[in-house]
């Protein structure tokens, strides 16, 4: 971490860690999982509770679909439950651009504005910016220019999460090639974070985009200083949800980083499933076992 910086800090608050971490010195896990196949995150967090779950991750675009009477519906129900939104994921529409020359900032800032109100309703601490489609650069168009155009929009959230004072931060998500033509490694976001220049401004690693791109896990040591969040699936396997410690080669060196560095913070699931019901339990247990994995090594 930097000098004077905890992991609460960059988090955006407090991260609980596991009775069972006492035993691995600095490195917490709090376990959450995203929005996969037909299962409703927000009207079953009660069910993600029961399964151990500790916060769930619903998708910033789906919030936004939400009329006022619905989203003020649901954020209630989800306060009366132990499982609360903790971190957010697909920030922007496929269509609303970010990058190129059809950019609208006046349309980007007005949704900006509109889904940071509704994320700091819910409480989240983090706010995913993956949003492949949203970021896409043009044929033709200069990933210089495109870099600078998101340094801009990061500095723009940065600026309206210190205007209104909200409790989170945003954590840039490198996407594999298949997802995104910028921003492919984890190493490029960090820089993309180091570039924006604002201390609300922070990156997320994804395991199966790390591994898709056959990124090294030693890159966790690089960039703990502004790791605020991590993903995860099953990148041996179509990115389907974990079902076994010993299935993909690729886990235990990321694990064994993460404890390395240190990490506290939030994991979430992130996967394809046909069978929500039978695979996240199963998934969220395969997470344990690598984590007491990687403590007892």
């Amino acid at each position: 971490m930097m000098a004077g910086t905890t992991a609460a800090s960059l988090t955006g608050g407090a991260v609980p860690s596991l009775a069972a971490g006492a035993a691995c010195g600095n490195f917490h896990l709090r376990y959450g999982v995203t929005q996969a196949g037909n299962f409703d995150l927000l009207n079953n967090t009660d069910t993600l509770a029961k399964w151990g779950f500790e916060y769930c991750e619903p998708s910033v675009v789906k919030v936004m679909s939400l009329s006022d009477a619905d989203f003020e519906t649901t954020r209630a129900k989800i306060a009366a439950t132990p499982v609360h939104v903790e971190s957010m994921n697909v920030l922007l529409p496929g269509d609303l651009k970010v990058v190129g020359p059809d950019v609208d900032q006046a349309k980007i800032k007005s949704y900006i504005e509109s889904a940071f109100v509704r994320a700091g309703a819910l409480g989240t601490k983090i706010v995913v910016f993956g949003s492949g489609g949203a970021r896409k650069v043009p044929d033709g168009f200069s990933q210089t220019q495109a870099w600078s155009q998101l340094v801009d929009f990061l500095r723009l959230m940065g600026e309206e999460i210190d205007r209104k004072k909200y409790g989170f931060v945003i954590g840039i998500e490198a996407l594999r090639k298949e997802e995104s033509n910028i921003i492919n490694k984890t190493a490029d976001a960090y820089q993309l974070a180091l570039d924006s220049k604002h201390p609300k401004i922070n990156i997320i690693c994804d395991f199966f985009h790390l591994a898709s791109e056959n990124e090294d896990p030693k890159v966790l040591l690089r960039v703990k200083d502004r790791l605020v969040h991590l993903h995860f699936a099953n990148e041996c396997n179509k990115r389907l949800f974990p079902k076994d410690p010993g299935e993909c080669p690729a886990y235990s060196p990321f694990f064994a980083n993460l404890r390395e560095i240190g990490y506290q913070g939030r994991i979430s699931i992130e996967a394809g499933t046909t069978d929500f019901n039978a695979d996240a339990p199963v998934g969220l247990a395969t997470l344990h076992q690598l984590y007491a994995a990687a403590c007892a090594a």
